[in-house]
């Protein structure tokens, strides 16, 4: 039997030195371990094709800590997303996905990537200690999505993970930046949408990122619905109103 199926000891020595519950693997399992743990999307992702290229050409070229912000509802975590799924590849150790969303206090931050990553936390150890040592030399993305709720507890963790591991990266979301030494901040821009004077001809309106995903998504609802000289001005209007 491995040692990570042996039952938990009651000795505190060995305890304080079982770090790891299974990540990424333990010898002797038969199954490769999933290279990430990203959900899959039920939708498409509209455009953002030069943000994608654009963030994924700062993450893996010169930013340890590469944080996507701007306002509610503008689209961080679809694009964090979308950039993490094309890089897989680049990280040996694989991507993981944190949500923050839910949670309150800034402790909880360790206990969140601890948990995902399957990192047991040791006595007498703070975990943030427990998670630097563990991930070590690992090659691997860490995705912190909604670090606006926690930015004490975020930025402490990803300044102490960075320094204790050389080869991590990480992709944050926030509304503010976490303001920690070697940080990059990109403003994720609205979706393209056209003016709101001199309305482009119907046959261009598509071209426009905020009408194609408005009318992707009520196309979901309705199958019928279609742009059309009618509808069309009322459709821009709609998407500049909600951008």
């Amino acid at each position: 039997m491995s040692r990570a199926a042996q039952p938990p000891s009651n000795d505190p020595k060995e305890l304080a030195q079982s770090q790891v519950v299974a990540f990424p693997r333990s010898p002797g399992e038969e199954q490769p371990p999933s290279r990430h743990n990203l959900p899959l999307e039920l939708s498409s992702f509209v455009g953002r094709e030069r943000e994608i290229a654009e963030v994924k050409k700062r993450l893996l070229a010169d930013s340890r800590l590469l944080t996507l912000t701007g306002p509610g509802g503008c689209g961080k975590t679809r694009l964090a997303l979308a950039v993490a799924s094309d890089v897989v590849q680049e990280f040996k150790d694989g991507v993981w996905l944190v949500e923050l969303a839910s949670l309150s206090e800034p402790d909880l931050v360790p206990q969140a990537v601890a948990s995902t990553l399957g990192v047991r936390e040791a006595q007498n150890r703070l975990l943030i200690q427990t998670l630097s040592e563990h991930l070590g030399p690992r090659k691997m993305l860490l995705v912190l999505d909604n670090c606006e709720q926690l930015v004490e507890g975020s930025s402490a963790l990803a300044d102490a993970l960075l320094r204790a591991c050389p080869n991590m990266r990480i992709l944050a979301t926030s509304r503010e930046a976490l303001g920690i030494a070697g940080e990059r901040a990109w403003l994720v821009p609205s979706l393209s949408l056209p003016g709101s004077r001199n309305l482009p001809p119907l046959e261009e309106l598509p071209h426009y990122e905020a009408v194609r995903l408005f009318v992707e998504r009520a196309g979901a609802v309705a199958s019928a619905f279609e742009l059309t000289e009618h509808n069309g001005p009322a459709v821009a209007q709609l998407c500049r109103t909600a951008a």
